[in-house]
């Protein structure tokens, strides 16, 4: 999808900045095709955009745009301020110092896909835990009342327009402002009519969804989560609070009127995302937000689950809204934090005027979600799942929904570790979890990158050992020797799961990725195979 747009008309959506070095060009003149903070995608017809990283000042590269052939530049330095820095402007390259190199990457990239997300009704979730599902969720009921071609989702799984994949690359985190813009600006032009956005916190916060005009906005919880970046939870949950107040801050749509979806049972974020709402509407001329809430049995909220009932193959509740009468669901994700998913992704459904009849069809036929509670058959006589969870709440969560699901005299055995350079509190509590929940727990690698695997390992293994006897766990630092152990050592009526990879295609040691395929790694070791993959 090639765009041409005049610089000219990319700085008009740019609200503060100082041009500098273009004398009398005509900037209507400079066609540019591409907006990137990367400057290995520089060439002709690029406007490099240097970004203050966590860890490396993008300003560095601006002689690699310049060497690629960069028809402008844009950063938050002064001209003086990179001479110091030893980089030298060429005459007649036009160089833009903005405030924020990450809101101006946004904004420009809004400006040169044609504003895409004015033409769509775009739906955001965010949350610690449930995102993908809820979106993918949404997803399958929207394309249930409209049409599969009607939807296009961008998740940390990987984006889907219209029904077809696209190959993301993505790990773990909301997508650059530049692929976002694309992505929405191809949903557009593939005729969508809703967008589904996994906002994360690091998505929020870093600008990357700036300028997405949010119709609905959407949240499952917060818990203990990413504090290595944000620093204090109230941080982290400011970061999610953005999302919310997005809403009062975009083009008002003439086709949709806003809506916000709040989880009734979330201690985390409840009262304190309703407080957000109430303060942005108390501005003089906020528009108008509805705001509806959603429980597993409080009667006070918008939509309520009641008659939940699990089977080994399916779960069964009636859904209480507020404008009609209640309705039946079937879904085959399992779990009560799934039946909450459903509710979420179902109160904005209704929001948007989705019938109880779409909204039906639409999670009945949704099998699974890839890394998500993921069965891996490969004809055991026990049950072995792929599940992200990747916190101590999602961990949690998923033991005890899988408790129900082991046979008489079985076991539940979990295989998990810990990413290096993220939350490093949490990894004695994910140990503490398993040691009360698990029957054996198998502590492994999960990105360590440039931390000391042992020394993760053994954080784990002193929270472990707070509930669980030198017995009922052990460490292999090889991941997919670790699940191959794991599936070895399980009987008739057991439970494997392998938490925290999901659907992610890399695992991080140092600073390199490498090829990673939980699913595979997995099936593998059911098939009795060992293939060394952390090696």
């Amino acid at each position: 999808m090639l765009r041409l747009r005049p610089l000219q008309s990319l700085l008009d959506n740019i609200p503060d900045y100082r041009l500098y070095n273009a004398g009398s060009i005509d900037l209507a003149s400079i066609a540019i095709e591409s907006v990137t903070a990367d400057s290995r995608q520089v060439g002709p017809g690029a406007l490099f955009v240097a970004v203050l990283g966590l860890r490396v000042d993008g300003h560095r590269f601006i002689p690699n745009a310049i060497a690629a052939g960069a028809s402008a530049l844009a950063g938050t330095h002064t001209p003086d301020e990179l001479a110091a820095q030893g980089i030298t402007l060429p005459p007649g390259l036009p160089y833009l110092q903005t405030g924020d190199g990450r809101l101006a990457l946004a904004q420009l990239n809004v400006a040169l896909y044609s504003y895409p997300s004015r033409a769509l009704t775009v739906l955001g979730l965010t949350g610690t835990d449930g995102k993908t599902t809820t979106c993918t969720l949404l997803e399958s009921i929207l394309a249930a009342a409209a049409g599969v071609e009607s939807v296009g989702v961008i998740t940390t799984i990987g984006a889907r327009i219209a029904g077809k994949e696209r190959d993301t690359g993505f790990h773990v985190t909301t997508p650059e402002a530049p692929d976002v813009q694309r992505y929405l600006a191809e949903m557009r032009d593939a005729g969508c009519r809703f967008a589904i956005v996994e906002s994360t916190s690091h998505g929020l916060e870093q600008k990357r969804v700036a300028g997405v005009e949010y119709d609905v906005a959407g949240i499952t919880n917060i818990t203990h989560e990413h504090l290595n970046h944000h620093g204090t939870f109230e941080a982290y949950r400011e970061a999610k609070s953005l999302l919310f107040r997005a809403l009062f801050h975009s083009q008002p749509s003439t086709q949709q009127p806003r809506l916000a979806v709040l989880n009734r049972d979330d201690p985390g974020s409840f009262a304190y995302m309703a407080a957000v709402l109430a303060e942005e509407a108390a501005v003089p001329g906020a528009p108008d937000v509805a705001v509806r809430s959603y429980s597993l049995g409080d009667p006070t909220a918008d939509v309520q689950a009641t008659a939940i009932a699990y089977r080994p193959d399916a779960t069964t509740f009636n859904v209480h809204w507020w404008d009609g009468p209640s309705f039946p669901l079937e879904t085959r994700l399992i779990g009560d934090f799934n039946v909450s998913n459903i509710l979420c992704a179902a109160t904005a459904a209704l929001g948007l005027g989705i019938s109880p009849k779409a909204i039906a069809g639409g999670v009945a036929s949704l099998a699974g979600v890839l890394g998500r509670m993921q069965r891996m058959d490969a004809g055991q006589d026990f049950l072995a799942l792929v599940d992200f969870a990747h916190s101590p709440a999602s961990l949690e969560r998923a033991l005890q929904t899988l408790r129900p699901l082991v046979g008489q005299g079985g076991r539940l055995i979990a295989v998990f570790g810990s990413a290096g350079l993220r939350d490093k509190a949490k990894r004695r509590l994910m140990g503490q979890v398993s040691g009360r929940l698990a029957d054996f727990t198998v502590i492994t690698a999960e990105d360590p990158r440039t931390e000391d695997l042992g020394e993760i390992n053994r954080e784990i293994a002193a929270g472990v050992g707070t509930f669980a006897p030198a017995d009922r766990y052990c460490t292999v630092p090889d991941r997919a020797e670790a699940i191959y152990q794991a599936v070895q050592m399980a009987r008739p009526g057991d439970v494997v799961a392998s938490f925290g990879k999901g659907h992610e295609r890399s695992m991080c040691f140092g600073e390199t990725e490498t090829p990673w395929n939980e699913q595979e790694v997995m099936l593998h070791a059911l098939q009795g195979l060992f293939s060394g993959k952390n090696q």
